[in-house]
């Protein structure tokens, strides 16, 4: 199975995932990027509002072509209870190359529908169904979550869903 892992990652919770998924997959790995900063407790409140708004952005060119990939695993922040603004984009604008997803977003939440809801808005921006999902809170990833991602990878490994 030929692996791409794409995310976006404000505060780095995402690309410590990320990274952790590729290593174990053997996979490219290919992080958004629009050229916005989001930093601080003011990038903090534009990133909700954005997120809110469902508005898209302009991504920097991708070094790898979804098309080239079995399967593409999408990561994103939870923001506002939905996907990041770049994660909504790439979505959209890749919606015809992707043959097989897999979902899995970071959130500072520990409530698991917050997981429930970016996992549909992923859905729905892609048209397909994910054959394995993750979520993990910020306290998991600040933590203990490698069990979290090992399930999350043997599912992709067996094509079903975690």
């Amino acid at each position: 199975m030929k692996a791409l892992v794409v995310y976006y990652s404000r505060t780095g919770n995402t690309r410590l995932v990320a990274g952790e998924i590729a290593a174990a997959l053997g996979a490219d790995i290919e992080e958004l990027r629009d050229g916005k900063s989001r930093r601080g407790p003011i990038g903090f409140v534009m990133a909700g509002r954005e997120a809110m708004k469902k508005e898209p952005v302009d991504l920097k060119p991708l070094q790898h072509n979804p098309a080239d990939y079995d399967v593409v695993v999408v990561g994103s922040p939870i923001w506002a209870s939905t996907i990041s603004t770049p994660t909504r984009t790439f979505l959209r604008q890749h919606r015809d190359a992707l043959k097989s997803v897999a979902w899995f977003c970071t959130s500072g939440s520990v409530k698991a529908e917050t997981d429930g809801k970016a996992f549909a808005a992923m859905t729905e921006e892609s048209g397909l169904s994910p054959v394995a999902t993750l979520g993990l809170c910020g306290r998991h990833v600040k933590g203990e979550h490698k069990a979290a991602v090992n399930g999350f990878v043997s599912a992709l490994a067996r094509g079903g869903t975690s």
